[in-house]
């Protein structure tokens, strides 16, 4: 269509206004559809884009397994009955049972700082792990289950110098593990190493290894956590009093996650059962607090960052995020069974190796039908 002058855009207006006001509707229609065809490209590209990082972000998620699978030992009975046997399967109580290699593992471990070093070696940092937590996301369930590890479970422990040269690995509690690295990246990678190889080379996704004094801070971001007090903690808290249900707030919150009675032979027992108790009540609440504000998430994000160290990168987040909405929590926390002894002062946790494979199996296994 040829462009009109000025000058007949003018003559037009006096001479036909009719067709002058169709010629302004039609500009008009041309801008609109313009803008929409500009914000709809934008869309599209916004959208791919959250796409290829949510993408990105799922592989680069599974590239980082410690392990391709676990390596559990199988029943050769159950090999035997099996015509066209595959690498991978594993043979147990008469059955059958393949990896999900979907499902998607991550250690949390909460930090404390020791006033002294571990009595096995000379050590690295002045940092344990104390806390340390397996979260199992199945994609196929939809479902997150959560593992508790006792931090004085005995387990092979790799010492290094204070150069950071390996020496030799030895069998004591899995916390210390983390005093033999940097008290940062490598003490979370050396622990991640440990609790892979516990777990018969379970992989592991990424780590997150958060200090105990951003206990408050998590807790009273999310609007404080409701529990019934376990054991008399009114040593370290007069509000702390067994039996007594109570709104844990700042570091009361503190003191309940972290105390532990260093007379007690049981004290590290104890200590997980708070915890546990503890992260069961802490995920209803802060599932209420994270629908009540949408920001919630990345607010105590910023907040941790400080006290946090993670292997996890922002496409990861990405995929995380988008994603967590459709998972539920089971409920429950999986505390390894196993038998508590007293060792030279220090207390000692033996996993009962069977009940380990079978929860291994029930929680990581597909069924492979025959």
């Amino acid at each position: 269509m040829e462009k009109m002058s000025k000058a007949d855009l003018e003559k037009e207006e006096i001479l036909n206004p009719e067709k002058a006001e169709k010629r302004r509707r039609r500009k008009k229609k041309a801008r609109i559809m313009a803008v929409v065809t500009v914000i709809c490209m934008i869309l599209v590209v916004c959208c791919t884009g959250f796409i290829v990082v949510r993408a990105m972000g799922k592989n680069s998620i599974m590239s980082k397994a410690t392990s391709p699978s676990p390596s559990l030992s199988t029943d050769l009975n159950v090999m035997d009955k099996v015509e066209q046997w595959q690498d991978g399967w594993v043979g147990y109580n008469g059955k059958v049972y393949e990896y999900n290699d979907d499902i998607m593992t991550f250690l949390v471990m909460g930090i404390d700082k020791k006033s002294t070093s571990p009595q096995t070696g000379s050590g690295i940092s002045n940092s344990q792990a104390d806390a340390i937590y397996l979260v199992v996301m199945n994609p196929h369930t939809k479902k997150v289950d959560l593992i508790a590890v006792n931090r004085d479970t005995i387990a092979d422990v790799d010492v290094y110098s204070q150069p950071g040269a390996y020496a030799n690995t030895i069998k004591t509690q899995i916390a210390l593990q983390y005093t033999y690295g940097d008290g940062k990246a490598k003490s979370a990678q050396l622990m991640e190493k440990a609790v892979s190889k516990l777990f018969y080379q379970l992989p592991i996704h990424g780590y997150v290894a958060i200090s105990m004094d951003a206990i408050p801070t998590i807790n009273d971001t999310i609007g404080g956590v409701e529990v019934q007090c376990l054991q008399d903690l009114t040593e370290v808290d007069p509000l702390l009093k067994q039996g007594e249900t109570l709104k844990l707030e700042g570091q009361s919150a503190f003191w309940y996650v972290k105390y532990k009675d260093m007379n007690a032979s049981h004290g590290s027992s104890d200590r997980l059962e708070r915890q546990t108790q503890y992260i069961q009540s802490f995920v209803g609440q802060a599932k209420s607090a994270f629908k009540a504000d949408v920001a919630m998430p990345l607010t105590l994000f910023k907040k941790l960052s400080p006290y946090m160290v993670t292997d996890i990168k922002a496409d990861e987040v990405t995929y995380l995020v988008s994603t967590a909405a459709a998972y539920k929590f089971s409920g429950e926390v999986h505390n390894l069974a196993g038998e508590s002894k007293t060792e030279e002062g220090n207390e000692a946790f033996y996993v009962d190796d069977n009940a380990l494979y079978q929860l291994v199996i029930d929680l990581f296994y597909n069924e492979v039908p025959q």
